[in-house]
């Protein structure tokens, strides 16, 4: 009976440890279902279009001077693997970000009355086309939106902002 003991003992043990190590492994998720280790790739800058088409991806290998700064990285929606400069961390915007000029990515989804939306899940959030566009006009953010280069209606609440 007590080797019994000892061993239910062990197992229980065994699997808290496992339990936590594998928790530790995963990432948390943010508001938009995102992870800190998910990036949005681009092949160009915004620049002076008007908005750009960007990805969500893991990175595969950082960049660095040899790679001319250049990073690899797995878009998570295709498994494609890019060589790309144009890359940024994000979080979802606070209400001091959402202010005229601020360049924001957003899913790439609308909701009712045509405005884009935040992901409704994790699989939407990893495997649909995002946008990266400017904060035009705050003037109906009253009304739940705010508007982004191109004419585009945004909920504050789909906005992310770069961190790097």
């Amino acid at each position: 009976m007590e080797m019994l003991h000892r061993v239910k003992h062990s197992f229980l043990a065994l699997m808290v440890v496992l339990a936590v190590s594998l928790a530790a492994g995963y990432a948390a998720e943010d508001a938009h279902y995102l992870q800190g280790d998910d990036y949005f790739v681009a092949e160009k800058a915004l620049g002076g279009d008007t908005w750009i088409r960007v990805m969500t991806a893991k990175m595969v290998t950082a960049p660095t001077a040899q790679t001319k700064n250049e990073g690899k990285f797995m878009q998570i929606a295709d498994g494609k693997e890019i060589w790309t400069k144009y890359y940024w961390v994000t979080r979802p915007a606070s209400a001091g970000d959402i202010k005229i000029g601020t360049v924001i990515i957003a899913l790439d989804v609308q909701g009712d009355e045509e405005i884009y939306r935040s992901p409704e899940n994790q699989e939407e959030a990893k495997t649909s086309f995002w946008f990266m566009a400017k904060i035009t006009d705050v003037s109906d953010l009253y009304k739940g939106y705010v508007t982004v280069s191109g004419g585009y209606k945004v909920s504050p609440k789909a906005i992310r902002v770069i961190v790097k």
